[in-house]
């Protein structure tokens, strides 16, 4: 008997609220017996056969051997194998195998810029990380005690630099988050590049024996998916079309720039991308792309009138009512009106106050989901700003081309079409003594 080394108190000291912790079977200790992963690199089969090897890797980020772990997640994905030990994984909280987040599924950098907790050179808690090899071991010695005794406090506990909202949902980490997902991002686990491939100098895809991306059939590419869809578009027709063999052998301008931007992706250590990975440094480039789209995000700003209590939901269903919105929307204040315009598929949900309004607004925001459907929220516009766009929309519709106020269409009979043709009695304005102005 260990005492308090039980599994779910080392889960529960190291996860966070909402985790997607791989839960460890009864009666196994977690970090000897199984490893502190997420359910994306554990994947979708519940029944795995999980190779144990005790203290036959050497850890990535703390150079002490530790007992590592090697499985497949499925049939068309590569062999797994934790990278890091399990102490050093649970004080970042973070997996053993990808080193995302456990909580959120994203890069420690995205995390902590957003939370605004931890740094490359701090540990959790604002604790300074040991750079020589003598502290290194102190330190991560008493990191491995603390697990075996249950005592190991995880990244929730220690982490009070920024706030205690550590593991609240936080509207940037939320939408980033790929937790949110109904299918998990099993892409992660596809079969390597083949660099043999790429280079043109694969010999094992003749006889369909190359294990490795797309020599194996398996034609999907995470490294052109978010910054070249095009490529990715071209490249997976090709493959269908003529098979890797041909593709490799291909020698034309649109194959070879693919070639290289594949080449590109898979250039750089790996022990660097892991340890830039792991203490959120700014060479982990996956994490510069998702602080580059935090950046670009919108968000919710209220306008500046203050008589706009209003705010503009769209996106509904048929299956959506009036006592649904006003289920949804009523927490945050009282209701006037829930005025729904199914032709449009939008409403307007108008509070009686304008602070109400604004609760409403940062709470349901990219958040809103109402009988399955993921509703879009906005601010109404005031009336001063539908007054000002019908005076533009009146304006443009009066002045000319030139500049000049518009002239009314000439009368019945006057125009320059009139002289080509006939005029019947009753199409003359003159006919029954009307006088024309001029």
């Amino acid at each position: 008997m260990l005492g308090r080394s039980s599994a779910d108190m080392m889960a529960k000291a190291a996860a966070r609220p909402g985790a997607k912790l791989a839960q460890t079977p009864e009666g196994l200790r977690l970090g000897e017996d199984f490893p502190f992963v997420c359910e994306v690199c554990l994947g979708p089969n519940p029944y795995l056969r999980m190779i144990k090897m005790p203290n036959a890797r050497e850890c990535k980020i703390s150079g002490r051997p530790y007992t590592a772990f090697r499985w497949k997640p499925g049939t068309e994905a590569r062999y797994k194998e934790t990278i890091i030990a399990a102490e050093v994984a649970i004080a970042k909280n973070v997996c053993q195998v990808c080193l995302m987040d456990m909580e959120y599924n994203l890069p420690v950098a995205v995390r902590d810029k957003l939370m605004g907790s931890g740094s490359a050179d701090r540990g959790v808690g604002g604790v300074q990380m040991p750079t020589s090899d003598v502290n290194k071991e102190w330190y991560w010695e008493n990191q491995r005690k603390a697990m075996e005794e249950g005592t190991l406090q995880g990244f929730q506990e220690l982490n009070s630099e920024g706030s205690k909202s550590v593991g609240a949902s936080f509207e940037k980490l939320a939408s980033l988050s790929r937790n949110n997902s109904s299918t998990p991002y099993y892409d992660r686990n596809l079969p390597k590049m083949c660099t043999f491939w790429v280079r043109q100098t694969c010999t094992r895809v003749t006889n369909n024996s190359c294990p490795y991306r797309p020599c194996c059939g398996t034609f999907r590419f995470p490294e052109l998916a978010s910054t070249h869809p095009e490529m990715l578009s071209k490249l997976v027709r090709r493959l269908h079309m003529d098979g890797a063999v041909s593709v490799m052998r291909d020698t034309s301008d649109e194959v070879e720039e693919i070639r290289e931007t594949l080449r590109d992706s898979q250039r750089g250590s790996r022990n660097e991308a892991i340890k830039a990975r792991y203490h959120g440094t700014k060479d982990d480039k996956l994490a510069q792309k998702y602080l580059e789209r935090a950046q670009n995000m919108p968000e919710l700003t209220p306008p500046e009138d203050e008589g706009v209590c209003s705010l503009w939901v769209g996106g509904l269903t048929p299956a959506i009512a009036k006592q649904d919105l006003h289920d949804a929307f009523y927490s945050y204040g009282e209701v006037l009106e829930v005025k729904l315009m199914s032709e449009r598929r939008c409403a307007l949900i108008t509070y009686s106050l304008r602070k109400a309004a604004e609760e409403a607004a940062k709470g349901l925001y990219r958040k809103i989901e109402i009988k399955g459907a993921h509703l879009k929220l906005w601010w109404a516009k005031s009336q001063q700003s539908k007054d000002n766009e019908e005076a533009k929309q009146y304006n443009a519709h009066a002045a000319g081309s030139d500049g000049s106020r518009a002239q009314p269409p000439p009368l019945p009979g006057t125009g320059p079409a009139a002289a080509s043709r006939g005029l019947y009695p009753s199409m003359n304005p003159n006919q029954m003594g009307a006088n024309v102005r001029e």
